[in-house]
């Protein structure tokens, strides 16, 4: 670039003349001719850089994410019907945070939520019933992008609606469920990959159904940021959960021993866990656990060897979280968790699998009536179903060769090619599903769906071809048209999609790199710095934090939970959250059985910032006890809510202690008088302070 007092026609008096060295040769030592020298092989070096990078991070098999939405979709199903299950008490304005005060209240700044739109518990229950009719449809496949969208705007709502809830685990449930909505993962194992496919290939013969070419978009790589992202974010995970753990407790080996013991989480097998193995082997797992959470992460973000490193780290996280899963009481955290380790596989992976389903499956030929619509029909969608291409097909003419006479053949049979034998009916099916991908694993679905009568239904299915082909308006569909080319205004809007998509990925990178700069305790604070606001609302709006440090720098080692001693209008004594009289003794319990939902509820509402939330919240919910028994005598008339608390066993001993019980919300009918022969009630409680 020229500088502002440069004299334009001493650039053009220095044009060389006629005759003279030409600009890209000049004389030696000419100082002015090396830096675009000098910059070429930088710019080649930059190029090269950014070539590795996409070809090591940012690309990713879409059959991975096919998978990966599979296994998504079922976590998310199941998660929307585990807090549905609890949708009375936590979800509804019968519960302990009515929708509107929590619109008046927020408990978060930046707060939205679409569950603040349903109040009572029927309106609820139609939420949860869309919630998970958009995750099955997200699930299989059909309209992909948009029941990604849909997906992640749901479960970030119900996260909003009781932040009082949250944990590490709804801060993964959202960041995946946000990564997935920028990944094309219904290009293969969908409904909509089926409906595309059916739509560019239109087969009318058997020759068309050997045809087995795939279409480009079904087998060519993906390569966005978002790969990058969202496996840097993963790693990101495992590398402040070690760095985070400093404490004194992790360094000596105490840690399990000291989770085991926190009551209101822990399963059952957890409680047998800690009665039974000795305190070295808790001190062994404690330590492993760090370093098999440092070992993910170069495991990871390795880019050689990942024939290894990527299964290695795959197994890494089905073990510990795993374990987690079945020992703790954590929501959705071990799970979702385990579905991220599903974004790690790479072609690589799949080919090995390919090679080995292939050494347990065989060949087979399908032999189908081709003058059956209906016939014809399933073996197009048995062709989209065989990826491995082990099924041919062939088809069966009634009577002579030429097709005249004699009784119709069967609506299709199964032939082993390489002895001859025939199966009929069930076996038919049976022959087809092995030689099918994962076919074995769907052989039990496919009989519960026929009600374990596949043979009766496919000999149905049979005799009645013809009357089912006009029911569903089957034939021989035309030719497709040949694809035409897209003009050149599609062309520059798809390229301005990509640009506005890469654009909005590589902010959302940077809004996660500032949070997790200031969000984990082990960054120095010279880097930690004031957030702009919107960057701040780009975060919080869906919960997409970045603070990661489970038990860190030390693991709790004061159990708790929250108890109420309730008096009812005829005397007795009653928990309503149990429907027993209230426990104030926690050094005895062998687990509290309590879902993650109730006891991080628990857990949170005994913080004075939660205050707020104690009356009119708890304290109505509380009341209303009678409403949900169904009986007038148990009207409440006092009660007392205590965060009861002990000290976990110390270090090789088995046994808590310091037990107590404070105060935290207490309440007297006003103008109560009790009935003659009733005892006064007792006055009432000064409430006290359980934690900030």
């Amino acid at each position: 670039m020229r500088g502002a007092d440069e004299d334009p026609s001493a650039a053009a008096a220095g044009a060389p003349a006629a005759g003279a060295p030409a600009a890209d040769a000049p004389a030696a030592g000419a100082p002015a001719a090396s830096a675009p020298a000098a910059s070429a092989p930088a710019e080649g070096r930059l190029r090269r850089l950014g070539r590795w990078i996409r070809e090591h991070y940012c690309t990713i098999d879409v059959r991975t994410l096919g998978l990966f939405r599979l296994v998504l979709g079922a976590l998310l199903m199941g998660d929307c019907l585990r807090h549905w299950a609890e949708a009375s008490w936590i979800y509804s304005n019968e519960g302990v945070l009515t929708n509107h005060y929590h619109l008046f209240h927020p408990s978060s700044g930046y707060n939205f939520s679409l569950y603040h739109a349903f109040s009572s518990l029927g309106e609820v229950h139609v939420a949860f019933a869309l919630s998970f009719v958009c995750f099955f449809c997200f699930f299989i496949g059909w309209h992909t992008r948009l029941f990604s969208i849909l997906s992640f705007i749901l479960v970030t709502s119900r996260d909003s609606r009781i932040v009082m809830i949250e944990n590490g685990g709804y801060v993964v449930v959202n960041l995946i469920t946000c990564w997935a909505m920028f990944m094309p993962t219904g290009r293969r194992f969908s409904v909509d990959a089926l409906i595309r496919s059916y739509r560019e290939r239109q087969e009318r013969t058997a020759a068309d159904l050997a045809d087995r070419r795939r279409p480009a978009w079904a087998e060519q790589p993906y390569v966005s940021g978002i790969v990058l992202l969202a496996i840097l974010n993963l790693a990101t995970i495992y590398y402040f959960n070690v760095v985070n753990k400093s404490g004194q407790i992790w360094r000596r080996g105490e840690t399990v021993h000291y989770v085991l013991h926190l009551d209101r989480m822990v399963t059952g097998l957890a409680v047998v866990a800690r009665e039974y193995l000795p305190y070295w082997t808790k001190q062994g797992i404690t330590w492993g656990v760090l370093v098999l959470e440092a070992l993910l992460v170069p495991w990871i973000l390795s880019p050689y060897g990942r024939r290894v490193t990527r299964p290695l780290a795959m197994g890494g996280m089905w073990g510990l979280h795993g374990s987690f899963g079945v020992m703790m009481r954590l929501g959705p955290f071990s799970w979702f968790m385990i579905a991220w380790s599903f974004l790690l596989p790479t072609a690589q992976h799949w080919e090995a699998l390919e090679r080995w389903y292939r050494r347990r499956a065989a060949p087979r030929v399908v032999v189908y009536d081709g003058s059956s619509p209906l016939a014809f029909a399933l073996m197009r969608l048995l062709v989209r179903l065989d990826a491995l291409e082990l099924l041919r097909f062939e088809e069966a003419r009634a009577g002579t060769d030429d097709g005249a006479g004699g009784p119709r053949p069967e609506l299709l049979v199964v032939r082993d090619p390489a002895d001859g034998r025939v199966f009929e009916g069930a076996g038919a099916l049976r022959e087809i599903l092995q030689a099918l991908p994962g076919g074995r694993f769907a052989r039990p679905v496919v009989w519960a769906l026929a009600l374990g009568a596949p043979g009766a239904l496919l000999g149905l299915a049979s005799r009645r071809r013809d009357a089912i082909a006009r029911f569903f308006g089957l034939g021989r569909p035309p030719r497709a048209r040949a694809p035409e080319s897209p003009s050149p205004l599609s062309e520059k809007l798809a390229r301005g999609r990509v640009v506005a998509r890469e654009t909005l990925i590589a902010y959302l990178g940077l809004c996660a790199v500032s949070q997790a700069i200031n969000e984990n305790k082990s960054v120095p604070a010279v880097l930690k710095h004031k957030q702009p606001t919107f960057v701040q609302a780009t975060i919080v709006y869906p919960r997409l934090l970045q603070g990661w440090g489970m038990f860190a720098p030390n693991p709790i080692t004061e159990d708790g939970s929250l108890a109420v001693d309730a008096i009812t209008i005829d005397g007795r004594h009653v928990d309503p959250f149990t429907g027993e009289p209230p426990d104030l003794d926690l050094s005895d319990a062998r687990g509290l059985g309590l879902g993650q939902i109730q006891q991080d509820y628990f857990n949170r509402i005994r913080l004075d910032r939660n205050k707020a939330f104690r009356r009119p919240g708890l304290q109505d919910f509380l009341l209303r006890y009678p409403e949900r028994t169904g009986r007038p005598e148990d009207e409440i008339v006092a009660f007392d809510v205590y965060w009861v608390r002990d000290q976990c066993p110390r270090p090789g001993e088995s046994a808590p202690y310091k037990n107590e019980a404070i105060p935290i919300l207490s309440y007297r009918k006003p103008g109560y008088r009790p009935r003659p022969g009733m005892p006064a009630l007792p006055p009432l409680k000064k409430e006290e302070s359980a934690g900030n």
